[in-house]
């Protein structure tokens, strides 16, 4: 009897020290997503304020003139500025390597993890491709921003690149970004809930798509939020005129 009380005390003690690890492995998986979400946000960000720049310069069609040079020197800083930051992936490498992916009995939760991360993998290779490869090859060598953006308005490679950038037609790279963010958001809310990690896979594509929908109402909802104030504002003014 007492031997198998004691088998049955180190069983227990076992599967406690299996949910511990399980537990914290989770949480640096977790860190890890936010870390690569906030990637992401930057990434977003930085491209933003290039797009900024380069329609700028198409606008003024050679005539920097209508540039302050100060602004000038501040457009030639920022798309010759080549972010070389890297997504971390380590956490994921660890777990997936590691005998606590193997005693994970929610398996649907590892599918949804590394469907997550294989979406990270694919939109950093677009980014890095489809971005910050051709911003490197669309870069020249002149110091003087007059210069630069003057050789930027013969070089027919670099103007197609702050075309293709500015144009509406490249609306399907810049969403690439959201739904990243969304796929990120979704993923840590699933590893957030705690006790049974089990559920019915069909279940959850239903509720993915709801979180989809829910964020596009709050984007919907936040730009109309932004033109009323702009609409009220410029009603407050003219009433003060």
């Amino acid at each position: 009897m007492a031997i198998v009380l004691t088998f049955g005390v180190n069983a227990l003690w076992e599967k406690r020290g299996d949910k511990k690890k399980t537990r914290e492995m989770l949480i640096l998986v977790r860190n890890e997503l936010e870390t690569n979400k906030n990637w992401f946000k930057y990434q977003e960000e930085t491209i933003k304020k290039d797009i900024y720049v380069y329609k700028k310069i198409l606008e003024a069609k050679g005539d920097w003139s209508t540039i302050p040079v100060d602004t000038l020197h501040e457009y030639r800083s920022k798309v010759t500025t080549i972010a070389f930051s890297q997504l971390t992936v380590l956490a994921w490498q660890i777990f997936q390597n590691s005998e606590t992916i193997q005693k994970i009995s929610d398996k649907e939760l590892v599918i949804r993890l590394a469907g997550c991360y294989y979406w990270i993998d694919k939109i950093h290779d677009i980014i890095m491709e489809e971005y910050w490869k051709d911003k490197k090859k669309a870069n020249t060598y002149e110091r003087d921003p007059y210069k630069y953006f003057d050789a930027v308005m013969l070089n027919k490679e670099t103007l197609y690149f702050y075309e293709r950038m500015s144009s509406d037609d490249n609306a399907g790279f810049k969403n690439v970004f959201f739904y990243i963010d969304v796929y990120i958001d979704y993923t840590i809310s699933l590893l957030d809930k705690t006790g049974n990690y089990r559920y019915d896979m069909y279940e959850k594509d239903n509720e993915f798509a709801s979180f989809i929908e829910a964020r596009i109402d709050s984007v919907r909802n936040s730009r109309m939020d932004s033109l009323l104030l702009k609409k009220d504002t410029i009603q407050i003014k003219s009433e003060n005129q």
